[in-house]
C-alpha cells in the first residue's frame, strides 16, 4: 500500500458499514466509497415489506446502551429499542458524522477480485450501469442475513402447505385460523411462535434441542428493583465469577483484578450512592411499570414460567457438566406463557420428514400443518468474492465458510490487513454493533500505519478457532459466537484502549461502576486512540449498577471461594 491516504471500499451501510466509515474518518482516511444496495442506511433494520429483515413488532434483544456505538452513546432511560428507534439512531449517526457523502445507495457489489493493495471491485449502480474501481483496501460489512439456512428435510418437496422462512415474516395476520408448525427457536423465533400462537388454530414448536433461556428482566435469578435489562448484570465482576476458567484463576493478572473487584464491591456495600442514583425509575427496560413484576416484555411473573425456564436451561446441556461450555442463549422468554397455558405445544424429538400436509416427528407424532415456519437462521455467504488472491492458490473467500478461520473473525491470515470482514462477531451477551465498532477501529489503525497485525497471526487464528469451537460446541452452527468481554478486551489490547481499572481507584464513583456496572462500549473510549474521556465517563456514570450492594458483595465472595478452591462453581473446578 502506498504511503498516501489509502482508497477504501466499504460494502454495506448497515451498523457495521457506518461505524467502519466513521472510524476511517477518525484516523484521517477520507477517500472512502460505501456501496449499499438499499435506498437507505440501516441494513437489516431498514424495514420493508419487499425485503428480508425486521418484522413489525421486533424489539431489540440487547438494550440501547449496549447496542449503541461508543462515539455516540444514548442518554436517559435504559431500555430496549423498537427496530424503528434503532433505525432512527443509525440515521442520526450517519447525519452527525456526515457519512452520507461516502455512501452510494442502490449500488450492488457484483465482484471483488485481486490482491492486497490492488482490489478490483465491480459495482452495478442504481441506473443499471456497471463500473469498475480499484481500491487499496476493502471492508466487507454485508451482514450475516444474506442467505437463509433452510434445512434439507426429507419430503419437503411434497409439502402441500405454505413454507415460510422467518426472514419473510412481518406479522401474524397470514396465519390466523391455521395449523402451524414453527421449526427452531432463536430470539426472533421466540417472538414469531408467540405471535402466531395468538391467532393460529394450533401451534407446534419443533425443537431438536432446548435453548438456554434468559429473561430480559432476569426476575428468576436476581433482585431487580430498577427494572434493568438482563444485560445490565453482565459486569467485570460477574464475568470473573462465571466465565474465567479455573486454569486462569491463579494468574497474577486475574488475581489483581479480583482484588480491585472486591474493593469496588466493598465500597458499594458501604456507600450505595456510588453505584446508584437517588430515585427509582417508574418504568422498566420495556417501559412497563416497575411496581409490577415482569419477566420480559408483556410477560408477567408466574411461578409456572419460572419452572419452565429453569427446566429448559437444564435440558439445554449447559448446566451441570464436567467441562464448562457455552450455548447461545435465547434472551427472549415472551413465548413461555403460551407454552404454560397450552397455546404452544412442543415436540423436542426433531422433524423426521414431511408427508404432504403433515409433519412427521422422530417420536412418531404426525401433525397436520397448513404453514411450516422455519426459524432456522442464516448462512454466512460472500458471493461477490471471486477467484484467488493474486497469483496464489489461496481462494478469495472465508476459509471453509467459517469466520472463526479469520483472525478475530476479521482478517484472513493469508491476505492480511487490507481485506476486513466487519460485523461477523456475535457476542453471547452484548451487541454486535459494539463489536463491529471495535473491529473497525483496529482496521482503521492498521490502514493508517499506526498498528500492525501480529507476526504469528496464522498461529493465533488456529488457536482461537480451536478454543472457540470447543467452548461453543453446544451451538455448532453459530460460527460467529464469541465471549463479549474476552473478545472486546483482546481487541482493546490491539487497539491500545484497554480498561486499566487501577487508574480510576481515586475516582470511586467511576471505579465502582466500571467494576460492577454493565460492560458498556464507552469504557473503551476512556483512553487510547480515538479517546473520548469526558463523554465516556459521563455515560458510565449515568447508568446505575443493576445488582444490589449485597448481591455484588456475594458475587465477590463467591469469586474468592472459587479461586481458593473452597467452593467449586462447576464440576470442572474440582
Amino acid at each position: 500500500m502506498s504511503c498516501k491516504s489509502p482508497r477504501v471500499c466499504v460494502i454495506g451501510a448497515g451498523a457495521a458499514g457506518l461505524t467502519t466509515i466513521r472510524q476511517l474518518q477518525d484516523v484521517g482516511i477520507t477517500n472512502v466509497d460505501c456501496f449499499e444496495k438499499e435506498r437507505s442506511v440501516g441494513g437489516i433494520f431498514h424495514y420493508g415489506t419487499h425485503k428480508n429483515g425486521v418484522y413489525d413488532n421486533a424489539v431489540l434483544t440487547i438494550s440501547n446502551y449496549l447496542m449503541a456505538f461508543s462515539d455516540m452513546p444514548p442518554t436517559g432511560h435504559r431500555h430496549h429499542w423498537h427496530h424503528s428507534e434503532y433505525k432512527a439512531y443509525l440515521e442520526e449517526y450517519a447525519r452527525r458524522f456526515r457519512l452520507h457523502q461516502h455512501i452510494h445507495f442502490g449500488a450492488t457489489v457484483l465482484e471483488v477480485r485481486g490482491e492486497p493493495g490492488q482490489w478490483q471491485v465491480k459495482v452495478m449502480l442504481v441506473d443499471g450501469s456497471v463500473v469498475d474501481h480499484i481500491y487499496d483496501a476493502v471492508a466487507v460489512c454485508s451482514g450475516a442475513h444474506q442467505a437463509v439456512n433452510q434445512p434439507n428435510i426429507p419430503g419437503l418437496d411434497t409439502f402441500t402447505g405454505q413454507l415460510v422462512h422467518s426472514s419473510a415474516y412481518k406479522n401474524n395476520t397470514p396465519f390466523a385460523g391455521k395449523d402451524c408448525v414453527v421449526m427452531g427457536l432463536g430470539e426472533s423465533g421466540a417472538d414469531i411462535v408467540r405471535e402466531i400462537s395468538e391467532v393460529a388454530r394450533t401451534t407446534v414448536l419443533a425443537l431438536r434441542s432446548y435453548p438456554f433461556l434468559i429473561p430480559r428482566l432476569v426476575r428468576p435469578f436476581n433482585e431487580n428493583p430498577f427494572g434493568c435489562p438482563s444485560d445490565a448484570f453482565t459486569s467485570h465482576l460477574h464475568h470473573d465469577l462465571l466465565h474465567v476458567q479455573r486454569s486462569r484463576y491463579r494468574r497474577l493478572k486475574h488475581f489483581l483484578q479480583r482484588v480491585l473487584f472486591s474493593l469496588a464491591a466493598l465500597l458499594f456495600l458501604l456507600f450505595p450512592f456510588l453505584g446508584r442514583g437517588r430515585e427509582k425509575p417508574e418504568k422498566d427496560a420495556f417501559n412497563q411499570d416497575t411496581s409490577k413484576v415482569f419477566l420480559d416484555k408483556d410477560t408477567p411473573e408466574c411461578q409456572s414460567s419460572y419452572h419452565l425456564i429453569w427446566s429448559w436451561c437444564i435440558r439445554s446441556g449447559q448446566i451441570g457438566h464436567p467441562e464448562h461450555r457455552e450455548k447461545f442463549a435465547c434472551k427472549n422468554v415472551t413465548f413461555v406463557k403460551h407454552v404454560v397455558d397450552g397455546r404452544i405445544q412442543t415436540n423436542d424429538s426433531g422433524i423426521s420428514c414431511i408427508d404432504g400436509g403433515f409433519v412427521v416427528f422422530r417420536d412418531g407424532a404426525c401433525i397436520k400443518c397448513d404453514c411450516l415456519v422455519m426459524c432456522t437462521g442464516y448462512k454466512d455467504v460472500f458471493p461477490f468474492l471471486k477467484g484467488n488472491v493474486g497469483l496464489t492458490q489461496t481462494p478469495l473467500a472465508v476459509p471453509e465458510g467459517n469466520v472463526r478461520r479469520l483472525y478475530k473473525h476479521i482478517f484472513h491470515p493469508e491476505v492480511g490487513a487490507t481485506l476486513a470482514f466487519i460485523g461477523f462477531v456475535r457476542p453471547t451477551t452484548g451487541g454486535i454493533p459494539a463489536c463491529a465498532e471495535m473491529a473497525a477501529r483496529y482496521f482503521a489503525l492498521l490502514l493508517s500505519g499506526q498498528r500492525r497485525l501480529p507476526h504469528n497471526v496464522a498461529e493465533l487464528t488456529r488457536f482461537e478457532h480451536d478454543l472457540d469451537t470447543r467452548y461453543y460446541r453446544l451451538s455448532p452452527d453459530v460460527k460467529t459466537l464469541v465471549g463479549y468481554k474476552d473478545w472486546m478486551d483482546s481487541m482493546a489490547e490491539l487497539v491500545g484502549c484497554e480498561v486499566e481499572l487501577m487508574r480510576y481507584v481515586l475516582r470511586p464513583k467511576l471505579f465502582v461502576r466500571l467494576c460492577l456496572g454493565s460492560l458498556l462500549p464507552s469504557q473503551y473510549r476512556l483512553r487510547g486512540p480515538g479517546q473520548l474521556p469526558e463523554l465516556s465517563a459521563a455515560t458510565i456514570l449515568s447508568v446505575p449498577v443493576a445488582m444490589t450492594p449485597m448481591e455484588s458483595a456475594g458475587e465477590s465472595w463467591r469469586c474468592w471461594l472459587r479461586h481458593l478452591g473452597i467452593r467449586p462453581l462447576c464440576a470442572g473446578d474440582r
